[in-house]
């Protein structure tokens, strides 16, 4: 199989011939490639046939860190759109029609061999320190405002995803957060409100464009799981064994209903030993594998600060038992 068809197997329950593996993002290109990616402000600065160049060298980078990987997928850095106006983040697309220009030569370069993976998400998410308390009391003095603010921002996510499926991008990543290590930020009826609706909204506009929908939140989410399950996603990621979310069990509940992604412990992977990293990966292969319907990553992403060798560790042990014939019994079906 493609790497391609491995990552569809999995989002249709399927057993592949190995497990896939991707991330939702991954930072350690010079560590690999010895070439870094150019964003934020460095891209926002560079006018003509330098810009040019630099999206068309973003582009290869992508897909060269796909084929040394064995990724399924692979995943554009966001717009700037998100974030507050006029600050340009130094992991983002400055420019929309550049963003759809990298995803388009992406598109191309990869061909049959991988998906190509982008998204935003309209959904509320943990707000930040400053604005929490106002963002819950207003939730509680003005409900039907907060509403219809809530129906805008997923109807203006939508709108933007749908031009970056039209420009080749197959799987969309909706990361708004949920969850602390102890729980999700609103209680579960608030969540059912004011979050899971929308969530559902945009992910059944999504699919309805052909795309697979990821849902990425960290922290605790079992209190909202099922909720997660009901808004229709293809994978769940992250399954964050950081806040005591067992993919054993996760698995369990809702193998059979959504796939799982994740569950690589992020903190053995930045400074853990080498026992702990490959405990985590096995732990997460061997529970997650069967049956298919899993995606082997980590618990968030491989950002800069984890050593490259740590992670190459970690893919080292879906070398070894990531190949559904010949490690599991049954074919993978136990």
């Amino acid at each position: 199989m493609t790497p391609k068809e491995r990552v569809i197997a999995a989002f249709k329950l399927e057993i592949p011939d190995k497990v896939p593996t991707m991330e939702i993002d991954f930072q350690l290109h010079r560590e690999l490639l010895g070439r870094s990616l150019i964003l934020g402000k460095d891209l926002a600065d560079l006018r003509g046939k330098d810009k040019e160049r630099a999206l068309r060298q973003n582009a290869e980078i992508y897909v060269e860190t796909a084929n040394t990987l064995d990724y399924s997928a692979i995943t554009i850095h966001p717009p700037a759109i998100e974030c507050s106006p006029g600050y340009i983040p130094p992991w983002s697309y400055p420019d929309m029609e550049d963003e759809l220009s990298v995803i388009r030569m992406v598109h191309k370069m990869a061909g049959d061999k991988f998906l190509v993976a982008m998204g935003i998400d309209g959904t509320y998410s943990i707000p930040d320190g400053k604005e929490y308390l106002e963002f819950v009391y207003s939730l509680q003095d003005n409900p039907e405002e907060k509403k219809a603010e809530a129906l805008k921002r997923v109807d203006w996510a939508v709108e933007i995803m749908k031009r970056m499926i039209a420009a080749g991008a197959s799987i969309m990543y909706n990361c708004s957060d949920y969850c602390f290590n102890k729980g999700p930020f609103l209680s579960p009826p608030m969540f059912e409100e004011f979050v899971h609706p929308y969530l559902k909204r945009q992910t059944d506009a999504l699919k309805a464009e052909g795309a697979y929908v990821i849902k990425h939140t960290d922290g605790n989410i079992l209190p909202i799981l099922e909720m997660l399950v009901d808004a229709g996603p293809h994978a769940i990621q992250s399954i964050d064994p950081i806040a005591g979310v067992d993919i054993r069990e996760v698995k369990e509940r809702y193998g059979k209903r959504i796939c799982l992604m994740g569950n690589v412990n992020t903190i053995h992977l930045q400074m853990g030993s080498k026992s702990e990293i490959v405990q985590s990966a096995e732990y997460s292969l061997q529970s997650g594998m069967p049956g298919g319907g899993y995606i082997f990553s980590s618990c968030n992403s491989i950002f800069e600060g984890v050593p490259l060798d740590n992670y190459l560790m970690m893919l080292g042990a879906r070398e070894r038992m990531g190949d559904y014939e010949s490690r599991l019994p049954n074919g993978g079906l136990a």
